[in-house]
């Protein structure tokens, strides 16, 4: 096979709590993921050796985007001598919460399985997905919906959201550094204090359709103080009929859930400029 062409799907999550900080910096946290429709495009080509990014410039140099780590990652794996040219064509917003850099990583991943005969349950490379962002696993399994332990990575396949439901994405004119949301969480959260047989136990019991209330995301609570447009947001699509809605991960993207198309496509097309609108469906 001498290319191939993938989807690479953002997500959602329906919930996320942070529970601890762990000893290796990272923090322990539950959530359900829930891949959506919006989606980068990413095409490999196989090379004889080396690796070359011919795609929308994401990072100062070529070598730090998670495509070519993860083709990089793929390479020491199974043979330096492998190679591959990655294109990626972006629609997922960046900084938005949506998961895109680990989607394209986990499509890099995938694609390159597909091209040299490599099994994706391979546990070395399983295990190095986790490496190159807490996010890869999920989206390297190509689960619909998943219940996310530790960093992320341990994954219980769960039923998610009905695809009859339309999502509405709503990304304002700036990001938000997921790096730097974690490090304010640290200083308003104390860990210590957290029942956690009680904030995991609606995640745990989770069967699909639209999360309980006690499904939160922590990240609201400091995201929509330092952006109370972003808190605005999320009411003005419950007031315009959205099931449930929230914040995108650590944002800085909100969504709201409907069940009827007639609500969102009234909606969709006079959101307030220069915000970004995108309607999506759960995958």
């Amino acid at each position: 096979m001498k290319s191939i062409q993938i989807n690479a799907y953002a997500k959602i999550n329906l919930g996320l709590r942070i529970l601890a900080r762990r000893p290796d910096g990272y923090h322990e946290l539950i959530t359900v993921f829930q891949r959506i429709s919006l989606a980068d495009r990413v095409i490999l080509e196989k090379l004889d050796g080396g690796i070359e990014y011919a795609g929308t410039e994401l990072t100062e140099r070529p070598e730090d985007n998670l495509c070519y780590l993860a083709a990089e990652t793929f390479c020491s794996l199974f043979g330096m001598e492998l190679g591959v040219r990655i294109r990626l064509e972006k629609a997922i917003p960046t900084g938005a919460g949506l998961g895109g850099g680990s989607s394209d990583a986990a499509a890099v991943l995938r694609g390159m399985c597909e091209m040299y005969g490599i099994s994706p349950t391979h546990e070395d490379l399983i295990g190095a997905a986790a490496e190159i962002g807490s996010d890869v696993p999920f989206f390297f399994s190509d689960l619909s919906s998943a219940l996310g332990e530790g960093r992320g990575e341990r994954l219980t396949p769960v039923n998610g959201l009905s695809r009859s439901f339309y999502l509405l994405v709503l990304k304002p004119n700036y990001s938000i550094s997921t790096a730097w949301a974690y490090s304010e969480l640290d200083n308003i959260l104390t860990f210590e204090k957290n029942n956690i047989s009680i904030v995991s136990h609606d995640f745990f019991s989770y069967s699909g359709g639209a999360p309980s209330t006690e499904m939160t995301n922590d990240f609201e609570v400091l995201i929509f103080d330092a952006h109370p447009e972003l808190a605005e947001a999320r009411a003005d699509l419950l007031d315009a009929g959205a099931e449930f809605a929230g914040l995108c991960g650590s944002g800085s993207a909100v969504f709201g859930a409907f069940s009827d198309d007639c609500q969102v496509s009234a909606i969709v097309g006079d959101w307030r400029s220069p915000w970004l609108s995108y309607l999506c469906r759960p995958m």
